[in-house]
Protein backbone atom coordinates (compact mmCIF):
# COMPACT_ATOMS: atom_id res chain seq x y z
CA UNK A 1 0.00 0.00 0.00
CA UNK A 2 1.38 3.18 -0.92
CA UNK A 3 1.28 6.71 1.37
CA UNK A 4 -1.73 8.32 -0.22
CA UNK A 5 -3.97 5.34 -0.60
CA UNK A 6 -3.43 4.68 2.91
CA UNK A 7 -4.28 8.82 3.46
CA UNK A 8 -7.59 7.92 2.26
CA UNK A 9 -8.64 5.18 3.58
CA UNK A 10 -7.67 6.62 6.56
CA UNK A 11 -9.86 9.83 5.71
CA UNK A 12 -12.60 7.46 4.99
CA UNK A 13 -12.33 5.77 8.41
CA UNK A 14 -12.89 8.57 10.10
CA UNK A 15 -15.44 9.81 8.74
CA UNK A 16 -17.01 6.46 9.22
CA UNK A 17 -16.55 7.11 12.85
CA UNK A 18 -18.52 10.00 12.79
CA UNK A 19 -15.65 12.55 13.01
CA UNK A 20 -16.51 16.22 12.34
CA UNK A 21 -15.91 17.68 8.77
CA UNK A 22 -13.82 20.43 10.93
CA UNK A 23 -11.67 17.01 12.17
CA UNK A 24 -11.49 15.37 9.03
CA UNK A 25 -10.00 18.28 6.63
CA UNK A 26 -7.64 19.23 9.45
CA UNK A 27 -6.32 15.87 9.26
CA UNK A 28 -6.22 15.63 5.30
CA UNK A 29 -4.72 19.15 5.48
CA UNK A 30 -1.98 18.15 7.73
CA UNK A 31 -1.38 14.54 5.50
CA UNK A 32 -1.09 15.99 2.20
CA UNK A 33 1.89 17.88 3.87
CA UNK A 34 3.25 14.80 5.02
CA UNK A 35 3.04 13.02 1.74
CA UNK A 36 4.30 16.11 -0.05
CA UNK A 37 6.97 16.03 1.89
CA UNK A 38 7.67 11.96 1.76
CA UNK A 39 6.07 11.59 -1.59
CA UNK A 40 3.94 8.97 -2.34
CA UNK A 41 6.14 6.34 -0.68
CA UNK A 42 5.24 2.71 0.18
CA UNK A 43 3.68 2.61 3.68
CA UNK A 44 6.13 0.59 4.88
CA UNK A 45 9.39 2.80 4.00
CA UNK A 46 7.56 5.57 6.58
CA UNK A 47 9.78 5.21 9.47
CA UNK A 48 10.34 7.37 12.43
CA UNK A 49 13.49 9.02 11.11
CA UNK A 50 11.39 9.98 8.21
CA UNK A 51 8.36 11.39 10.53
CA UNK A 52 11.49 12.81 13.10
CA UNK A 53 12.45 14.70 9.77
CA UNK A 54 8.87 15.79 8.94
CA UNK A 55 8.47 17.30 11.95
CA UNK A 56 11.43 19.61 11.89
CA UNK A 57 10.31 20.85 8.29
CA UNK A 58 9.06 24.14 7.63
CA UNK A 59 6.01 22.57 6.77
CA UNK A 60 5.05 21.64 10.25
CA UNK A 61 7.00 24.47 12.20
CA UNK A 62 6.25 27.29 9.85
CA UNK A 63 2.98 28.63 8.54
CA UNK A 64 2.22 29.36 4.53
CA UNK A 65 3.32 33.41 5.73
CA UNK A 66 6.71 31.93 6.51
CA UNK A 67 5.94 32.90 10.56
CA UNK A 68 6.71 30.17 13.13
CA UNK A 69 3.80 27.44 13.65
CA UNK A 70 2.28 27.85 17.47
CA UNK A 71 2.66 24.97 19.35
CA UNK A 72 -1.00 24.11 19.61
CA UNK A 73 -0.82 24.04 16.02
CA UNK A 74 2.25 21.70 16.02
CA UNK A 75 0.45 19.73 18.73
CA UNK A 76 -2.77 18.72 16.53
CA UNK A 77 -0.23 17.93 13.61
CA UNK A 78 1.84 14.99 15.94
CA UNK A 79 -1.76 14.24 17.21
CA UNK A 80 -2.90 13.22 13.62
CA UNK A 81 0.28 11.44 12.86
CA UNK A 82 -0.59 9.38 16.09
CA UNK A 83 -4.30 8.75 14.68
CA UNK A 84 -2.65 7.61 11.09
CA UNK A 85 0.27 5.81 12.38
CA UNK A 86 -2.02 3.62 14.98
CA UNK A 87 -4.10 3.41 11.61
CA UNK A 88 -1.57 1.88 9.20
CA UNK A 89 0.00 -0.50 11.83
CA UNK A 90 -3.81 -1.68 12.63
CA UNK A 91 -4.79 -2.26 8.94
CA UNK A 92 -1.05 -4.36 8.54
CA UNK A 93 0.31 -1.66 6.41
CA UNK A 94 3.42 -1.72 8.05
CA UNK A 95 5.28 -3.84 10.60
CA UNK A 96 4.94 -1.47 13.50
CA UNK A 97 3.25 2.22 14.83
CA UNK A 98 6.13 4.16 12.92
CA UNK A 99 4.50 7.41 15.39
CA UNK A 100 3.97 5.47 18.43
CA UNK A 101 7.37 7.56 19.63
CA UNK A 102 5.95 10.71 18.96
CA UNK A 103 4.63 13.04 22.05
CA UNK A 104 1.71 15.70 21.96
CA UNK A 105 2.08 18.24 25.38
CA UNK A 106 -1.00 19.40 26.36
CA UNK A 107 -0.53 23.63 25.56
CA UNK A 108 -1.97 25.75 28.79
CA UNK A 109 -5.21 27.55 27.09
CA UNK A 110 -4.58 31.39 26.66
CA UNK A 111 -7.48 32.68 29.05
CA UNK A 112 -10.13 33.86 26.31
CA UNK A 113 -11.66 37.18 25.33
CA UNK A 114 -15.21 37.92 26.23
CA UNK A 115 -17.83 40.86 26.82
CA UNK A 116 -19.04 42.05 29.89
CA UNK A 117 -22.87 42.52 30.83
CA UNK A 118 -22.35 45.93 29.90
CA UNK A 119 -20.22 45.36 26.97
CA UNK A 120 -23.26 43.24 25.68
CA UNK A 121 -25.99 45.36 26.06
CA UNK A 122 -24.52 48.53 24.39
CA UNK A 123 -23.29 45.94 21.40
CA UNK A 124 -27.01 44.48 21.65
CA UNK A 125 -28.55 48.05 21.46
CA UNK A 126 -26.17 48.84 19.04
CA UNK A 127 -27.79 46.40 16.02
CA UNK A 128 -31.08 47.42 17.65
CA UNK A 129 -31.01 50.46 16.48
CA UNK A 130 -30.63 49.92 13.18
CA UNK A 131 -33.39 48.93 10.73
CA UNK A 132 -33.34 46.92 7.97
CA UNK A 133 -34.05 42.98 7.18
CA UNK A 134 -29.74 43.11 7.48
CA UNK A 135 -29.83 44.36 11.00
CA UNK A 136 -32.61 42.37 11.75
CA UNK A 137 -31.27 38.97 10.68
CA UNK A 138 -28.26 40.01 12.36
CA UNK A 139 -29.62 41.26 15.57
CA UNK A 140 -31.78 37.12 15.99
CA UNK A 141 -28.01 35.88 14.86
CA UNK A 142 -25.92 38.31 18.04
CA UNK A 143 -28.77 36.83 20.47
CA UNK A 144 -29.06 33.19 19.51
CA UNK A 145 -25.06 33.11 20.08
CA UNK A 146 -24.63 35.27 23.42
CA UNK A 147 -28.52 32.76 24.76
CA UNK A 148 -27.30 29.67 23.53
CA UNK A 149 -23.07 29.93 23.22
CA UNK A 150 -23.70 27.50 19.77
CA UNK A 151 -20.48 27.65 17.36
CA UNK A 152 -20.49 30.42 14.44
CA UNK A 153 -20.22 26.81 12.24
CA UNK A 154 -23.35 25.85 14.22
CA UNK A 155 -25.54 28.92 13.46
CA UNK A 156 -24.83 29.27 10.09
CA UNK A 157 -25.60 25.44 9.27
CA UNK A 158 -29.40 26.14 10.96
CA UNK A 159 -32.65 25.44 9.38
CA UNK A 160 -35.93 26.67 10.11
CA UNK A 161 -37.26 23.35 10.80
CA UNK A 162 -34.67 23.68 13.80
CA UNK A 163 -36.05 25.92 15.44
CA UNK A 164 -38.53 23.87 17.71
CA UNK A 165 -40.22 26.73 19.83
CA UNK A 166 -43.02 24.73 21.01
CA UNK A 167 -40.49 22.85 22.93
CA UNK A 168 -38.29 25.37 24.06
CA UNK A 169 -35.22 23.41 21.71
CA UNK A 170 -32.86 24.09 19.28
CA UNK A 171 -31.46 21.30 17.20
CA UNK A 172 -28.03 21.42 16.04
CA UNK A 173 -26.55 18.72 13.34
CA UNK A 174 -23.32 20.19 12.44
CA UNK A 175 -21.45 20.22 15.66
CA UNK A 176 -17.83 20.26 16.19
CA UNK A 177 -18.05 15.77 17.75
CA UNK A 178 -20.50 15.23 14.79
CA UNK A 179 -23.51 14.33 17.00
CA UNK A 180 -26.96 16.38 16.50
CA UNK A 181 -27.32 18.07 19.74
CA UNK A 182 -30.24 20.43 21.59
CA UNK A 183 -30.08 23.72 23.45
CA UNK A 184 -32.64 24.89 25.36
CA UNK A 185 -34.06 28.46 24.28
CA UNK A 186 -35.12 31.03 26.78
CA UNK A 187 -37.94 32.96 26.60
CA UNK A 188 -36.87 36.20 25.02
CA UNK A 189 -34.82 34.64 22.58
CA UNK A 190 -38.09 32.66 21.58
CA UNK A 191 -39.55 35.51 21.46
CA UNK A 192 -37.14 37.15 18.94
CA UNK A 193 -37.28 33.71 17.00
CA UNK A 194 -40.74 33.27 16.37
CA UNK A 195 -41.04 37.27 15.04
CA UNK A 196 -38.02 36.86 12.84
CA UNK A 197 -39.44 33.37 11.48
CA UNK A 198 -42.22 34.63 10.57
CA UNK A 199 -40.82 37.12 8.60
CA UNK A 200 -38.49 34.44 7.26
CA UNK A 201 -40.84 32.25 5.78
CA UNK A 202 -41.88 35.35 3.51
CA UNK A 203 -38.82 34.87 1.43
CA UNK A 204 -38.78 32.90 -1.69
CA UNK A 205 -35.40 30.81 -1.63
CA UNK A 206 -34.08 27.68 -2.57
CA UNK A 207 -32.45 27.37 0.34
CA UNK A 208 -34.33 26.14 3.91
CA UNK A 209 -31.29 27.85 5.96
CA UNK A 210 -32.50 29.94 8.88
CA UNK A 211 -30.28 32.80 8.20
CA UNK A 212 -29.92 34.22 4.69
CA UNK A 213 -26.98 36.55 2.56
CA UNK A 214 -28.65 39.43 0.29
CA UNK A 215 -28.59 36.45 -2.34
CA UNK A 216 -30.65 34.42 -0.63
CA UNK A 217 -28.45 31.69 -0.09
CA UNK A 218 -27.24 30.06 3.34
CA UNK A 219 -24.76 32.79 4.70
CA UNK A 220 -21.27 31.87 5.09
CA UNK A 221 -19.24 31.64 8.05
CA UNK A 222 -16.86 34.43 6.54
CA UNK A 223 -19.95 36.19 6.09
CA UNK A 224 -20.92 36.55 9.65
CA UNK A 225 -18.01 37.06 10.84
CA UNK A 226 -17.71 40.46 9.06
CA UNK A 227 -21.04 41.69 9.92
CA UNK A 228 -20.15 41.23 13.70
CA UNK A 229 -16.86 42.61 13.06
CA UNK A 230 -18.93 45.64 11.77
CA UNK A 231 -21.54 45.90 14.79
CA UNK A 232 -18.72 45.63 17.14
CA UNK A 233 -17.00 48.77 15.76
CA UNK A 234 -20.34 50.42 15.53
CA UNK A 235 -20.90 49.77 19.44
CA UNK A 236 -17.20 51.05 20.25
CA UNK A 237 -15.65 47.38 21.06
CA UNK A 238 -13.87 46.97 17.80
CA UNK A 239 -10.91 44.32 18.29
CA UNK A 240 -12.29 43.10 21.79
CA UNK A 241 -13.62 40.06 21.11
CA UNK A 242 -14.27 37.65 17.79
CA UNK A 243 -17.41 35.91 16.63
CA UNK A 244 -16.18 32.80 18.69
CA UNK A 245 -15.88 35.31 21.59
CA UNK A 246 -19.49 35.57 21.74
CA UNK A 247 -19.21 31.70 22.81
CA UNK A 248 -16.94 32.46 25.64
CA UNK A 249 -19.12 34.77 27.12
CA UNK A 250 -22.40 33.05 27.31
CA UNK A 251 -20.15 30.28 28.83
CA UNK A 252 -18.32 32.98 31.45
CA UNK A 253 -22.04 34.74 31.94
CA UNK A 254 -23.76 31.21 32.75
CA UNK A 255 -20.55 30.34 35.29
CA UNK A 256 -20.63 33.94 36.88
CA UNK A 257 -24.52 32.93 37.90
CA UNK A 258 -24.40 29.33 38.76
CA UNK A 259 -20.91 28.77 39.82
CA UNK A 260 -21.32 25.55 38.51
CA UNK A 261 -18.95 24.12 35.87
CA UNK A 262 -21.14 20.76 35.03
CA UNK A 263 -24.06 22.79 33.66
CA UNK A 264 -21.84 25.06 31.66
CA UNK A 265 -19.71 22.13 30.08
CA UNK A 266 -23.58 20.22 29.23
CA UNK A 267 -24.84 24.04 27.86
CA UNK A 268 -21.66 24.11 25.98
CA UNK A 269 -21.76 20.49 24.58
CA UNK A 270 -18.52 19.75 25.85
CA UNK A 271 -17.37 16.25 25.70
CA UNK A 272 -15.34 16.74 29.37
CA UNK A 273 -15.72 19.24 31.73
CA UNK A 274 -11.57 19.33 31.96
CA UNK A 275 -12.17 21.49 28.72
CA UNK A 276 -14.81 24.08 30.67
CA UNK A 277 -12.29 24.60 33.58
CA UNK A 278 -11.01 27.98 31.76
CA UNK A 279 -14.34 29.86 32.65
CA UNK A 280 -13.83 28.83 36.15
CA UNK A 281 -10.30 30.72 36.05
CA UNK A 282 -12.15 33.61 34.38
CA UNK A 283 -14.15 33.66 37.47
CA UNK A 284 -11.38 33.10 39.89
CA UNK A 285 -9.48 36.86 38.25
CA UNK A 286 -12.49 38.64 39.23
CA UNK A 287 -13.36 37.96 42.21
CA UNK A 288 -9.13 38.67 43.18
CA UNK A 289 -10.16 42.18 41.50
CA UNK A 290 -13.14 42.80 42.87
CA UNK A 291 -11.63 41.49 46.61
CA UNK A 292 -8.44 44.09 45.55
CA UNK A 293 -10.95 47.10 44.81
CA UNK A 294 -12.49 46.60 48.50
Amino acid sequence: MNLQTAIDQFLTRLEAEGKSSHTISCYQRDLRSLAAFAGDIAVAELTEDLLARFLLSDSVTKTHTGARRGQASIGRIKACLKSFGRFVANVGATGRDPAAWIKVKRHQRETPSYLTPQEVKVLVKAVASRKGAAAERDLVMLKILLGTGIRLAELVGLDIADIRLDDKKLRLRHTKGGHAQERFIATDLRRALRKYIRERKKVAADSEALFLSNRNTRISTRQVQARMKLWLAWAGLDGKITVHGLRHTFATTLYGRTRNLLLVSKALGHAQVATTQIYAHIADDELEQALEAL
